[in-house]
This record gives structure tokens, C-alpha cells and sequence, in this order.
């Protein structure tokens, strides 16, 4: 068992900022890696972020954020922009379940700040991870096919939209085959694959990509597992009450990526039994909370939403 593997995130850090209407009334971090990051430093693993951060209040709170969560952000860098965020509207009207509005432009004053991805420094971070780092990724994009094909590290993959995939040239897909650890996909990502590269079965997918594991997630119905020319379906069996699913994917995909690089990279029946029940217990906290890490702090963002904290904004 190997509890120093190093899990790492890539990339500017982006803020999730709630509002209720046009008044502000919370901030968190932002984008599914970094929320599978959040989760595996929950757990006590040893979650390092590397990238750039807005120099503003917004960056310095979200920093504090991960740093108290105990994600490694010394090599996160100041960039003298302001942070990336994405402005959530909370539809309080839809309580107890949540419902988002969701924008990169501000309500208040209607501006967006956002920048691209075209000034990250691939080759700064090439010089941050070692072969032994899981480094996680939550597109298939240019960044991450940067990444995949020329890092030599482990790495984990959630795809959970096809948008960027119909960039990509069948070649820079096929590529992929056996350069990625654990790859995640989801139910809006199947029938686009299947329908592009005209399968007629799923285990095709499996094929397409020959990961060590591939998970194929089924929201409430449960999830399917494909290891060695093997599947395992699972069905979810215990319900709760759902508030918000935001994050559920990222906190069940990192409880995959723990457990597989903490025991010995070993996939077998008895493994996905474990796991997959870990995984759910997991989700089923996720989604009983408002936002994707509500979970995981102590003063969770759903008491966050519903208060005036000005603390949190200054």
C-alpha cells in the first residue's frame, strides 16, 4: 500500500461564486478536478494543486480554502488578473431541492472576467510532476491531451461532456489507448462515442481507450466497471435525499482513484465491491449538501446560502 503517491491537479484555479439574485452569499473553488482534488485531501491524501490563482479577495479566499482543506498550494503563482469564476444563481424557489442559473457573467455588474487557458506554462508544470504522480484531468482537450501524451506520470480522467471531444480528430482519440489509469464517463458521454466511431456495444469504449479501469456512471441507477476485458454493474441500493448533485461524480471518482493507487494498482471483483460502496456512501453525504464540497467544511455552503455571511466575502 502506498499512502505518499502524490495526486495531483493541473491549471488555473476558478471560483464558484452563489448568488441569490443579484447579492452575493458565497465562494468556493471551481472545476471537477479541483473538486476531485478537494475530496482526495479530505481523505487525508496528499493532494497537491500547481498553477496560477487571480490576484484579487476572490483568489485569496478560495486559496485559503484548499489550504485548509490540506491541498499543497505552494506552487500556486499570483496572476495579476482576477480570479476565473462562474456565477451560480440559487433558484431558493425550487427548495429543498437546488436548482442552478449558471454563467461566467456577473449578475451584479454584468462584467466577465474570465481568461482562456492559452497562458498556462505547460512546460513549468512538466517540471512539477514526477512519474510517479497521479495527476488528474477533467476534459479531453488540448491541455489534457498535452498532458496525456507527454507527461510521464499516472493519470485519471473524467469526461462528463462530449463538447470538447467533437474538437478533436478521431486520431487524437485513438491515440489514447492504454496512456490513461482510470477514466471516467458518464451516461451524456456514451451515446456520442457510440454514435461517432458507430459501436454497437459499449465494451467498444473499453477498447477505444484500454484504461486499467473505466467507469461508466449511471447517476441513481448505480455504474458499470470495465477492467481486463471484464464488467461489473453495480446498482445503487441505499436513497437519500437529494438536495444538489453538483460534485457527486468528482467525489465518487476520487474515492476510485484513492483507492486504486493506495492498494497496489490492483482491480478485482472484490475491489469494486469495496469501493463502489465506499464511493456511494460518499455521494450520498455529496448530495445532501449545497455545492460540491458543502460536504467536506466544516460550516458547509448550504448553512453558507441560506445566511448573510459577510465574513466569507471580504
Amino acid at each position: 500500500m502506498n499512502n505518499n503517491i502524490r495526486f495531483v491537479v493541473l491549471g488555473d484555479l476558478i471560483a464558484d461564486l452563489y448568488y441569490n439574485g443579484t447579492k452575493l452569499i458565497g465562494i468556493d473553488g471551481g472545476s471537477s478536478r479541483f473538486n476531485v482534488i478537494a475530496n482526495l485531501a479530505a481523505m487525508k491524501c496528499n493532494a497537491v494543486a500547481i498553477g496560477g490563482c487571480g490576484n484579487d479577495k476572490i483568489g485569496k479566499v478560495i486559496l485559503e480554502r484548499y489550504t485548509k482543506l490540506g491541498v499543497d498550494t505552494s506552487k500556486i503563482y499570483l496572476r495579476n488578473r482576477d480570479t476565473r469564476a462562474y456565477h451560480l444563481i440559487i433558484d431558493k424557489a425550487m427548495l429543498p431541492k437546488i436548482t442552478y442559473e449558471c454563467s461566467k457573467i456577473s449578475p451584479a455588474n454584468y462584467e466577465n472576467t474570465w481568461y482562456e487557458d492559452g497562458i498556462e506554462n505547460i512546460d513549468y508544470y512538466k517540471t512539477q510532476v514526477t512519474k510517479e504522480d497521479v495527476v488528474v484531468l477533467d476534459k479531453l482537450d488540448a491541455f489534457s491531451l498535452n498532458i496525456i501524451n507527454n507527461f510521464e506520470c499516472h493519470k485519471a480522467l473524467d469526461i462528463g461532456h462530449s463538447n470538447r471531444l467533437e474538437k478533436l480528430s478521431d486520431e487524437h482519440i485513438t491515440a489514447l489507448k492504454q496512456k490513461i489509469s482510470i477514466l471516467q464517463l458518464n451516461e451524456r458521454v456514451i451515446p456520442y462515442l457510440m454514435q461517432r466511431f458507430k459501436y454497437s456495444d459499449v465494451h467498444d469504449i473499453y477498447d477505444l481507450f484500454q484504461p486499467k479501469l473505466m467507469i461508466i456512471t449511471k447517476g441513481r441507477e448505480g455504474a458499470d466497471f470495465f477492467f481486463e476485458n471484464k464488467v461489473i454493474q453495480k446498482k445503487l441500493t441505499n436513497s437519500t435525499k437529494e438536495i444538489d448533485p453538483t460534485g457527486a461524480g468528482d467525489a465518487f471518482l476520487s474515492v476510485f482513484i484513492k483507492e486504486y493507487f493506495h492498494n497496489s494498482s490492483e482491480i478485482n471483483e472484490e475491489f469494486i465491491h469495496k469501493t463502489f460502496s465506499k464511493a456511494s456512501n460518499l455521494t450520498a453525504n455529496v448530495v445532501r449538501h449545497i455545492g460540491a464540497r458543502g460536504h467536506i467544511y466544516e460550516r458547509t455552503l448550504d448553512k453558507l446560502s441560506l445566511e448573510n455571511d459577510e465574513d466569507e466575502r471580504e
